[in-house]
């Protein structure tokens, strides 16, 4: 008989009882919850899914430390790809491609190479520069393209372009040598509109100096030892320690904010012309879709016959409850879910606080 090496042996006893990383995506949370139309009109799960049948691209926008939204976000994807095996035996198999904020333009090879098989996962996870939290929040959804051969879309704008922009203006861009720009959307990428501009000046107004870290009456989440952003974590990251909310300082804030949409929707909107009748579901922060402004008004700059859906999430103490002043109007649908889940003071606060 061979024998095995102690670290051999502690090697495979250690994979067959360590839990999945998408154990946290196996809890069941429909009851912390609710769906309603962008009219505050009760809905479902299944009238999302529905309404996705009809267009080209779905906008989900999220509030990243929320594990019912990233519940939700893998519930929607999983739908869709069981959708489309469904209408494979008619005939009618339609191609469906995840897109992610989280992973930048310029890893987009790596992403493949991993789809593919070629590479082992901590390979392409040592060299995409997943967010913090991806094992929790959107490995599922990875996972579930990699097993049904689905595309994964790595949208969103390296920062390091964006930090440019956010210091030295948009036309800054222009100075980047053509393999650089090769991973941005065309140039110059569209200003944001007046209603956009407004949102975000109204956002850099309400936003507060400093942290607010009061834990979450009810929280019954276990404290996560990285820190994250909150929503909307694209104004907040990197996020001065005394912004003076005037000025360039403002002006080239907006102008980066509007680089990120612009390069997901054209990433988006790229993908769904060279697939013609294919589904993207785009996962991202919740102010880019919200009110039908930012990235989907993008979206119609690049692809104006594209037809999509808003999805908006939001996280709330009486999610039962739809507040029309709140959120009438966000998106096609508005899901409001449970803030005693919420993540954000375990990860962006108790480990500040313990250094």
């Amino acid at each position: 008989m061979m024998l095995r090496s102690p670290i051999l042996h502690a090697a495979i006893v250690l994979a067959a009882v360590a839990p999945a990383s998408a154990a946290a995506q196996d809890v069941d949370y429909t009851r912390h919850f609710r769906v309603f139309t962008g009219e505050g009109k009760p809905a479902t799960l299944d009238d999302v899914v529905q309404a996705m049948a009809g267009v080209d691209a779905v906008l989900i926008g999220e509030i990243h430390t929320d594990p019912v939204g990233h519940w939700i976000e893998a519930e929607l994807f999983r739908r869709a790809l069981a959708s489309a095996n469904a209408g494979e035996a008619s005939g009618a198999l339609r191609p469906v491609a995840l897109s992610l904020e989280m992973f930048e333009r310029d890893v987009q090879g790596i992403v493949d190479e991993y789809l593919a098989g070629l590479i082992t996962e901590s390979q392409f996870k040592a060299s995409a520069r997943p967010w913090e939290h991806y094992d929790s929040d959107y490995r599922p959804m990875v996972e579930a393209a990699k097993e049904a051969g689905a595309p994964v879309i790595a949208a969103n704008a390296p920062r390091r372009y964006v930090n440019r922009v956010s210091r030295l203006g948009r036309e800054a861009l222009f100075e980047l040598p053509p393999r650089a720009r090769g991973v941005l959307p065309p140039l110059p990428y569209p200003p944001p509109s007046d209603v956009y501009r407004e949102q975000w000046l109204t956002l850099m107004r309400e936003m507060p100096m400093q942290r607010q870290c009061e834990p979450p009456a009810g929280a019954v989440s276990a404290p996560s030892a990285d820190p994250q952003p909150d929503r909307p974590a694209e104004a907040a990251r990197p996020a001065p320690a005394a912004p003076n909310h005037m000025g360039s300082f403002m002006e080239n804030g907006l102008q980066a904010q509007a680089l990120w949409d612009a390069s997901m929707a054209y990433a988006i909107t790229t993908f769904l012309a060279s697939h013609p009748g294919a589904l993207v579901l785009h996962m991202v922060g919740g102010f880019h879709v919200e009110r039908f402004t930012g990235i989907p008004e993008q979206v119609t700059h690049y692809r104006p016959a594209t037809r999509a859906l808003v999805v908006s999430m939001d996280i709330v103490d009486d999610f039962r409850t739809f507040d029309p002043k709140t959120h009438g109007g966000h998106g096609d649908f508005v899901i409001l879910t449970d803030k005693s889940l919420d993540l954000d003071y375990e990860r962006n606060c108790l480990e500040t606080a313990g250094g």
